[in-house]
């Protein structure tokens, strides 16, 4: 697939998709029909692992909702420290191509994830906000990260590039504020110094 196949790819479900859903109830998930996207995700637990088959996460499946608030009345706001995703492990599957736009947002209890070596994209903001997060590893696969990706992740320190990345988003680490090292692989410091804003160019670390 070309850079902009991948990128237009669609994220966001489609309404025959919800229309004929398939529920998985250990992890409180549905699926489209043919089990290649997962649309949503309900009161899930801590720990949730995707099917196999599985190549699309569909914007904001696991993203903080209102619901989740304790001891707050709909429509009331929220406060920040109080806005946390459910969400602590996440699995995913080997067959993994997108990661939609707002996936992971304000999954606070979030520490780590392992990305897996199918996955070609990852949307816009899909990891903004994950306030525990502290390294992330793209996989040889990924071709592009979105804008503002991980912006807000403010104990991410390490972030390990590869050598086919193709595009990186606005703002895709800003306001990461423990950010030590952004990791690349040898002979492709010229490519990253055009991918990436200058504001981080002092992190940049050849492997």
């Amino acid at each position: 697939m070309t850079l902009e196949e991948i990128i237009n790819v669609p994220t966001a479900p489609f309404p025959e998709d919800l229309a004929d859903d398939i529920w998985d109830d250990d992890n409180r998930c549905c699926y489209s029909a043919d089990g290649t996207k997962l649309l949503d995700a309900e009161n899930f637990p801590a720990d949730v692992t995707v099917r196999e088959g599985c190549h699309i996460l569909c914007d904001e499946v696991f993203a903080f909702q209102d619901y989740m608030a304790q001891d707050r009345k709909i429509g009331e706001d929220i406060p920040l420290d109080e806005r946390d995703s459910f969400l602590e492990k996440i699995h995913l599957p080997s067959t993994l191509t997108h990661i939609g736009k707002a996936v992971f947002n304000e999954c606070g209890f979030l520490e780590s994830i392992r990305l897996p070596k199918s996955l070609l994209y990852i949307g816009e903001e899909a990891f903004c906000d994950c306030w525990n997060l502290e390294r992330i590893s793209c996989p040889a696969s990924l071709r592009a990260i979105g804008p503002r990706a991980f912006q807000g992740c403010i104990n991410l320190y390490q972030v390990r590039l590869n050598k086919g990345l193709e595009a990186i988003g606005e703002e895709a680490f800003d306001d990461c504020e423990s950010l030590e090292s952004i990791l690349i692989p040898s002979g492709t410091l010229d490519k990253f110094l055009t991918l990436i804003p200058k504001q981080y160019h002092e992190f940049l670390e050849e492997l």
